[in-house]
């Protein structure tokens, strides 16, 4: 192959690779908005807040539940697998979580890392207590105001 066609493609393969760069990246601001819908997730979910717990989500966001569980679109889905009608009480009384890491563009970000979650459930009169640790993975969208919202949230907990 001669030198002008290296350099043909070489310089074509490099304007591809430019264009699918992001053009924006996080601001601090942005970063320490997401963090906030983290800590959010974490106080609504301890307060038995379930409205408030909907509204750190996108009208179109997918629930990704561990262990391959079929997904759950919008905020449909959301309550169905969240708060189901005539489910028993349950309440959230443990729920850590730690972003390990947050990036995207400034329109689309990312957050991934680790949970610890506990609860307990009212059930024919018998209360049980449960708990995992775990990992999650969210991706969230900026709204037209400003504030960040998870579009996409996968979680899981170890392998027995």
């Amino acid at each position: 192959m001669n030198k002008r066609k290296v350099l043909t493609i070489l310089g074509a393969l490099l304007l591809c690779s430019t264009v699918a760069i992001p053009q924006g990246s996080l601001s601090a601001s942005d970063v320490e908005k997401i963090k906030q819908v983290h800590k959010r997730y974490e106080e609504t979910w301890l307060k038995g807040d379930a409205d408030g717990v909907r509204s750190l989500f996108t009208e179109d966001c997918v629930l990704f539940p561990p262990h391959g569980d079929t997904p759950r679109i919008g905020q449909k889905g959301l309550n169905e697998f969240w708060f189901p009608p005539n489910a028993p009480p349950t309440q959230i009384t443990k729920l850590i979580v730690v972003p390990q890491a947050i990036g995207g563009d400034g329109q689309m970000a990312y957050a991934w890392g680790t949970d610890e979650v506990a609860w307990t459930m009212v059930q024919n009169g018998k209360t049980t207590t449960s708990s995992h640790k775990g990992i999650f993975l969210n991706v969230l969208t900026k709204q037209p105001d400003g504030q960040w919202k998870i579009s996409h949230h996968m979680w899981d907990d170890p392998a027995r």
